[in-house]
This record gives structure tokens, sequence and C-alpha cells, in this order.
């Protein structure tokens, strides 16, 4: 009857280490979401200021080309079209790049919650196959494996 006793109050704290393990995982998956939200406001942020910025310095490129028009400076003009076409492209250009720097932080950010998360899963079964090798008859289904 003490071995009876004693096993049930393994049981108990197995079960009690389960639900342990469940709200951590719980826990750490809202603070992976919370990162992940996180980085992206962040990255939002970071585009739209560099867009205000390409903006602001578009206007003012296009402001001195038309006024340079206007005094009949076209070759100047010209060589000013060309600036804002190859600042055009390098705005784009650092936006695209922006967007895969940010892909792959988001990537590697996955993938170390995930490898995490199967982590604590595989110590939560090796805990719950040494609860079964103590007592073999005991598996009334009570725990996730």
């Amino acid at each position: 009857m003490e071995k009876a006793a004693l096993l049930h109050q393994e049981i108990k704290a197995k079960e009690e280490k389960q639900r342990q393990l469940e709200e951590k995982m719980e826990a750490e998956r809202q603070s992976n979401k919370e990162r992940m939200r996180q980085m992206k406001e962040k990255m939002d942020e970071e585009t739209r200021l560099q867009r205000e910025e390409f903006e602001r310095a578009m206007d003012s490129n296009l402001r001195e080309q038309a006024d340079l028009l206007k005094k009949g400076f076209n070759e100047k003009a010209d060589r000013m079209r060309q600036e804002i076409e190859e600042f055009k492209k390098r705005s784009t250009e650092a936006e695209t790049n922006k967007a895969k720097e940010f892909a792959v932080i988001l990537e590697n950010a996955n993938r170390k919650h995930e490898e995490t998360m199967a982590l604590m899963m595989q110590n939560h079964r090796e805990q719950m196959m040494e609860i079964q090798k103590k007592n073999p008859t005991l598996s009334n289904g009570c725990c996730i494996m």
C-alpha cells in the first residue's frame, strides 16, 4: 500500500511538472509572438522613416531641377534628372535589402523558437518515459508524450 501511495505521489509530481512545462511552453510562445510583433513594428517604422527621408530628398531635387530648367540650364537639369533616377534606384534597393534582412531575422528567430520548443518537448518525453519505466502498469493516458 505504501508503494502505491509513493507512486501516486510521484505521478502527481510529474503531472505538476507537466503542467509547469505546458505553462512554460505557452509563455515561450507568447514571448516569441511579442518579439516578432516588436521586430515587425520596428521594421515598419524604419521603412516609414526611410520613405519620408527619400520623399524629402526627392522633393528637394525636383525643386532644384525645376529651378535649373527655368533658368535655362538644361545640361545641369539633365544631370540632376540622372541623379534623381540613381537616388530612386538606391532607395528601392535599400528598401529591398532591408526587407530581406528582416525576413532572415524572422526566419532565424522562428527556427530558434522551434528548436527551444522541441527541446522542451523532448525533455518532457524523457521525464514521462522515466515514470513509465518505474511502473509499466501505469498507462492511464494522463500525460502527453
